[in-house]
């Protein structure tokens, strides 16, 4: 049964990428190019996951895989709310650089040092004691900075335009974020992916209510813009 549900996710993940995707091509907007790539690697975690929650952890390149993800979705993630949060600003441009390179190098550290498969599958889940070496240093510096980020960049950015909805995108990574801590202790497992499927949902639809500023600037612009021509066309009628 929690094999079916983190099938599920995967399935509901892959919707959700499309989503954006048809976003990102209309906009262009980097934000939701980032979001549509964290989507991407959400599917990809949650089909290993799929695979090995009720055989456990054994093939190595399965994790490799996991552990690529895992991390990537979360930098990814936070790229895309650095975007929502600074949309005109160098920062968010210095850090999606810093994201792709130590993305590039966590790659090719999980490949030369393969990681340790021993233990139980919710504490290799959480990478206790499997990931080891210089892979560890490049999967904490993308999973350990980027999940502050994610949190920190939506509530600043609801601070900044008190749209509520961007404090779902905060609610929705803190919730799989407990769920995790929970199953790493042996708690809750069966409860793990009905929890990751509610943040999944609670982060898109912080997404698709969201927007850049001055993405939400203009389009008020042009509303603005479409009143006032109503307006002088009832006037000259």
């Amino acid at each position: 049964m929690v094999s079916v549900m983190y099938w599920a996710a995967a399935l509901l993940a892959f919707i959700f990428a499309i989503n954006l995707s048809g976003r990102f091509r209309r906009t262009k907007a980097p934000v939701y190019g980032w979001w549509t790539l964290s989507f991407i690697l959400y599917v990809l975690a949650f089909v290993m996951e799929a695979l090995t929650v009720s055989s456990n952890w054994h093939v190595v390149s399965q994790y490799q895989l996991y552990i690529v993800a895992s991390a990537g979705l979360v930098g990814t993630m936070s790229v895309g709310t650095t975007y929502l949060a600074l949309p005109r600003s160098r920062v968010a441009k210095g850090y999606a650089l810093y994201v792709t390179l130590v993305g590039l190098a966590l790659i090719l550290l999980t490949l030369m040092h393969p990681p340790v498969l021993q233990g139980s599958w919710a504490a290799l889940n959480a990478g206790k004691n499997a990931i080891v070496g210089p892979t560890q240093v490049a999967y904490l510096l993308l999973s350990a900075v980027g999940g502050p980020i994610v949190v920190i960049g939506s509530l600043w950015s609801w601070w900044k335009t008190r749209r509520y909805y961007t404090l779902l995108i905060a609610a929705g990574a803190l919730v799989p974020s407990s769920a995790g801590t929970l199953a790493s202790q042996g708690l809750g497992l069966a409860w793990f992916p009905i929890m990751n499927i509610i943040g999944l949902a609670l982060i898109f639809l912080g997404y698709i209510y969201s927007q850049p500023r001055h993405g939400a600037q203009l389009n008020a612009a042009k509303a603005g813009q479409s009143e006032k021509e109503h307006r002088n066309g009832r006037t000259a009628g």
